[in-house]
This record gives C-alpha cells, structure tokens and sequence, in this order.
C-alpha cells in the first residue's frame, strides 16, 4: 500500500519504463468525479429530505458513532438501515433507492459534461481523431450506488460506489460493501487496470493481481479527478504523484471545504464552482487539461509510428 503522506517518495515504489509504455495504445483520458457536493448535492441528504428525516440530527448521531470508533461510511449506513427497518424510510429496496436516484438534480450540465467534452476532442484537431484520443467518464462515491444509479443524469459515468444487501424477499437486510475516503484509492487501480465496477464487485482481489504499466489501458497520467473535500485527499494524492491532474470543485453546500483544499494546496488547479456549462471557469480548466493529454497522446503514437 502507497504511503500517500507528503513526505513519501512514491517515485522510489513506481517507475515507468517509457520504451514499453511507448508500444501500447494508451489513448483512454479518465474523468473521475466524486459525486455529492461534487457533480450534485449530497445524495444522502437527498434521501433523508425525501423521508422528512431530519438531517442535522442524523449527522449529529453519526459524528457520535465516528467518536466511538465507527468507520464513517458504515456509521450513516447503518443509521439509515436501520430507519428502513423501522419503517421511517420508506424505501427499503435497491429497486427503490434506484426509482427514487431519477428524482435527484445534478449541478449545471453535468447531464451532457462527458458527451460535450468527447466533441470538444473529436472538433479541436483532427490528429486527436487519428491518435484514437477518447475520453472515459467513472463516479467514485462514498454514496449508495443504486441511488446514484438511478439519476439519468449519470448515464455516461461508470459508477463505484457502496450498496446494500438485500433478503430473499428483496428487503434491504445489510450493507454489502462501503466505500471509505482512503479505498477510493483502489477504485483508482481499478480504473488504471481497466477493471469495471461489476468485475470489482465479483470479484474483489482481481485489483491486486500484478499488470504491467505497459499493459494498463488508462495510465495515472491520464486520470483526470474532480473533488470537493478533504475526504479526496487520498485520491487527490495518489493521481498527482502518478502525474496526473487533480481539480477541486466547491459545490453549493461546501464553500468551506473547498477553502480547505485550496489552503492546504491539495489539488492542481480549483477549487472551481461547480459550475459545468461552456465557457465557465470549471470547463476551461477540464478542457484545459484534456488539451495537454490529448498532445501526449497525439506525440506517443507518432513516436510508435502508428501516426500516419
């Protein structure tokens, strides 16, 4: 496991051998998004408006569990479990959380962020097109992945995120998988691997399994990860040691956080409103960035001879 503090050399643990890398196609750019307070308002606090639960009360119950030693993400989780069993969440199914994910409202045009950027790509120069450039868009969330599922405004993205279990009855009965601050870490190996979220799923060690630099479809260099709060910060670390691009992004609702991020200097550029339409200082900065790569890609393949 990667030390992921400032003052660990992660070039000593990681090398690239750029003749092999050099032979491959590597032409995949990977836009990863935190979702809540970073592509919508908190998705959590969505469901428990939707069931009149009383928010500040609930986080207050949790910050009591995360004082006793719980893992924050099983902390809220188990909470809203057990309002399911009671009754005072009325849905108590993935299908449910899933219906009520299309109910969700997203910031500025991140319904058409991924699809408008694979145009910008396509129109900018007609070398990016010849390079094969193409750009992936992936959610990785601490949130309920059925409910973020469930809003169409995803439909681009491949979603990692945490889920419930359900009985034979299709009642929500336990929590399957939580995703912490620091496994998102792992969501980022997968991606680098070319591993879906299904894949990951069914079978869990298959990122451990040893791939090398050469052979990864998406290297780190390519990665692209949009954050709103310190809760990113492992991420933001990793995909900026491996030489990629880490942008933050203040939401609504996290004003705060995003002055922490800018303060501590976590990120490479931001933190940004969320704000995704053309022409705002979000999209520059992404579009920006997507330029940079798009070259490195174009200079790769004319250094392979594959370039004609």
């Amino acid at each position: 496991m990667f030390e992921l503090e400032p003052t660990c050399k992660l070039e000593n643990t990681y090398s690239v051998d750029y003749e092999k890398i050099i032979k491959m196609k590597q032409n995949t750019i990977a836009l990863i998004c935190d979702c809540d307070s970073t592509l919508a308002p908190d998705t959590t606090n969505f469901l428990l408006k939707e069931n009149k639960i009383n928010i500040d009360s609930f986080w207050d119950e949790v910050r009591i569990l995360v004082e006793n030693g719980w893992d924050p993400p099983l902390a809220w989780m188990t909470k809203i479990m057990n309002f399911m069993h009671s009754g005072e969440i009325d849905h108590n199914t993935n299908k449910k959380l899933n219906q009520l994910g299309s109910k969700i409202e997203t910031y500025n045009n991140v319904k058409n962020l991924v699809s408008e950027l694979r145009s910008f790509i396509s129109s900018n120069n007609p070398d990016f097109a010849k390079a094969g450039v193409k750009i992936e868009g992936y959610v990785i969330s601490q949130g309920i992945e059925d409910l973020i599922k469930g809003c169409s405004d995803f439909s681009d993205f491949e979603v990692y995120a945490s889920n419930f279990a359900e009985d034979g009855n299709g009642i929500i009965n336990s929590i399957k998988s939580i995703v912490t601050f620091t496994e998102k870490t792992k969501f980022l190996f997968a991606i680098n691997k070319g591993i879906t979220s299904s894949e990951l799923r069914n079978a869990p060690y298959l990122v451990n399994n040893f791939i090398p630099s050469e052979e990864r479809p998406i290297p780190f260099e390519h990665m692209i990860y949009l954050g709103d709060s310190p809760n990113d910060i492992p991420s933001f670390s990793m995909v900026e040691r491996m030489g990629g691009t880490s942008v933050g992004v203040s939401g609504e609702d996290t004003f705060r956080k995003g002055f922490e991020l800018a303060k501590g200097k976590r990120t490479t550029v931001g933190p940004y409103s969320a704000d995704y339409s053309a022409n705002s200082e979000l999209r520059k900065a992404l579009e920006s960035a997507i330029l940079k790569l798009s070259n490195d890609i174009v200079l790769k393949e004319r250094l392979a001879g594959r370039f004609n």
